[in-house]
């Protein structure tokens, strides 16, 4: 991706094993889920960023060689087409979105610059 997307992207996913993640998750998935992963150029600006996902799955957000750490996290189940939020703190840099655990074989994935 050459940028961030200003609304939600569909992101397909296939078997763990042919998803090629370019970095090992840090939760190893199960059998009969599903994993993908994008790439982007770089965020706008460095900053706070919220990422949100239409189901449940586990994520690795990748930057300079490191998996980043959620600032902070939710898991939304009364929320129609979120099922999770994460805050990461991210560089100006590129980075890639790694989804991993998935028992749906795509995602609506919104990355946005976090207000808080």
């Amino acid at each position: 991706q050459a940028a961030l997307p200003p609304t939600a992207i569909t992101l397909a996913l296939v078997a763990p094993t042919d998803a090629k993640l370019p970095s090992p998750p840090e939760r190893a998935p199960k059998d009969g889920t599903f994993a993908g992963f994008t790439s982007f150029k770089a965020a706008p600006k460095a900053g706070l960023y919220t990422v949100s996902l239409s189901a449940g799955a586990w994520v690795d957000l990748v930057q300079d060689g490191h998996v980043l750490k959620p600032k902070a996290f939710s898991g939304a189940t009364d929320c129609d087409g979120i099922r999770k939020t994460m805050k990461y703190d991210l560089a100006a840099s590129p980075f890639v979105l790694q989804v991993s655990g998935s028992k749906e074989n795509a995602l609506s994935i919104a990355i946005q610059p976090s207000s808080e």
